[in-house]
């Protein structure tokens, strides 16, 4: 549903619900109670926000110094299967705001009560994981210096605990958003301190051979950015091995053959980038809902550079399907810019407004 739509249902204007959504107004109990209504949530809302109320009224002097254990630990994790299961479907729209919240309400917890020593590594671990997740979810929602500030302290809070693999999936994180952002020496320096630390995973290394692939393309290396991304793909062959961090799971064919794309991109290889850019998103798992989207975007751009624009009005038409049940910020700024390459290649009227529509299908303030 559209923050349109439920608007509209619930008798709020559209601004007003949308504050709600990326946690810039908070809702009242009667509030909450309507969208139940709305929503058929049987007053979960209504609880959540009796939950919230308990939990943040003024603790009694007793309770101030009462250090952060077991209990704190399991919510946290409770929150990131949440997290990540909401945005694998529908994208980061609307949660980078509760993820930031809760990574830095726990921090400050920490640093005002403390943790049961016996406790302290685990909690700092699965913080620091919340703090990814937080990061993924601001760089997904376009808050690049959000999401940098976030991953820095995750990576401290995980050194903090002796957790290299953490460390690790952090640097991955810095690293594609350095090459998300055209930092690519930045990103080469990310990628080889992982590197120059000898991961005896392959898939580890793999990423990070990926994230160097990237950063050459950029620097205008293309045929050594290929050689780079195949050395790569050799550490994703036979799956996650019992050297591989579960985290490394979401790497697969469409993810090679999307990196593979940006490479073929960024040599002027229109044709190249076409034909992987298709191949990506032929073989993406359905179960990734988000990157449904996010790869059709990353199609369409590219079609539209290669003046295919039958191609490209029936992957738009598409896309407007698609999209219009994520919430992702970067899916839309893609489509809009491939509406202004086509207006730069004299795209079709007809072509423009297919990709027009998209754009508006995705736009996560719609």
């Amino acid at each position: 549903m559209s923050v349109r739509a439920l608007a509209d249902r619930a008798r709020y204007g559209k601004t007003y619900i949308s504050e709600l959504e990326l946690g810039q107004k908070p809702p009242t109990e009667a509030v909450a109670r309507r969208l139940d209504d709305v929503l058929d949530t049987g007053g979960e809302l209504a609880r959540m926000i009796a939950r919230t109320d308990a939990e943040e009224s003024p603790p009694r002097q007793a309770d101030r110094a009462e250090p952060l254990g077991d209990r704190d630990i399991e919510r946290l994790r409770d929150t990131i299967r949440h997290l990540v299961a909401l945005d694998t479907l529908h994208g980061s729209e609307g949660l980078a705001g509760s993820a930031s919240r809760t990574f830095r309400g726990t921090r400050d917890r920490l640093g005002v009560a403390g943790v049961r020593p016996h406790q302290r590594d685990d909690l700092l671990v699965t913080l620091a994981e919340l703090g990814e997740v937080a990061a993924w979810l601001a760089f997904d929602s376009e808050h690049q210096d959000a999401s940098r500030r976030i991953a820095t302290e995750a990576v401290l809070l995980a050194q903090a605990a002796g957790d290299t693999s953490m460390v690790r999936f952090l640097m991955n994180h810095l690293s594609m958003q350095a090459v998300y952002l055209g930092r690519p020496a930045e990103a080469l320096d990310l990628a080889g301190r992982v590197l120059a630390d000898d991961p005896h995973s392959p898939r580890v290394t793999g990423m990070m051979r990926v994230r160097r692939a990237r950063a050459l393309a950029q620097l205008g290396d293309p045929i050594d950015a290929l050689r780079e991304l195949k050395l790569a793909q050799r550490g994703f062959d036979k799956g996650v091995g019992p050297d591989d961090p579960s985290w490394t799971w979401w790497w697969h064919a469409a993810e090679f053959a999307r990196h593979e794309t940006h490479i073929r991109r960024a040599d002027g290889d229109v044709h190249g980038a076409v034909a992987t850019s298709e191949r990506a998103v032929l073989s993406l798992p359905t179960a990734q809902g988000r990157d449904q989207a996010v790869f059709r975007a990353d199609l369409l751009c590219d079609l539209v550079e290669a003046h295919a624009w039958h191609d490209a009005d029936r992957v738009a038409q598409d896309l407007a399907r698609v999209a219009a049940g994520v919430g992702s910020a970067r899916v839309h700024r893609t489509i809009q810019r491939a509406e202004r390459r086509g207006v730069r290649n004299r795209a079709p009227r007809w072509l423009l407004d297919a990709i027009q529509e998209a754009a508006a299908a995705a736009d996560p303030a719609a």
